[in-house]
């Protein structure tokens, strides 16, 4: 139940990145379905997660609410495509 939970939450979240197509968050209802997965997780878990995954979801769930208060419609794989273009690894 877990791992399919996971899965679906993680395909949730890609979603707006999967298509070239401008994505509609307003009319998406990306929340609403994460949500749905995220209950799972509470009721399944055996410990919390790490902190660093509740910093992330909070960052992810603020973007994701921005976009959708501003009824935002956003080219979001042209937008990946030019940070993975320009991505330049961190070595120490």
């Amino acid at each position: 139940v877990m791992m399919e939970a996971h899965k679906m939450s993680g395909f949730c979240l890609g979603e707006p990145f999967q298509s070239y197509e401008p994505y509609d968050f307003k009319a998406s209802r990306i929340t609403s379905r994460i949500s749905e997965h995220g209950s799972v997780f509470l009721r399944h878990r055996l410990t919390p997660p790490p902190e660093e995954v509740y910093t992330l979801h909070r960052k992810l769930a603020g973007a994701y609410n921005l976009c959708i208060k501003l009824g935002a419609v956003v080219s979001c794989r042209d937008l990946l495509d030019e940070v993975i273009e320009h991505f330049k690894p961190f070595r120490p």
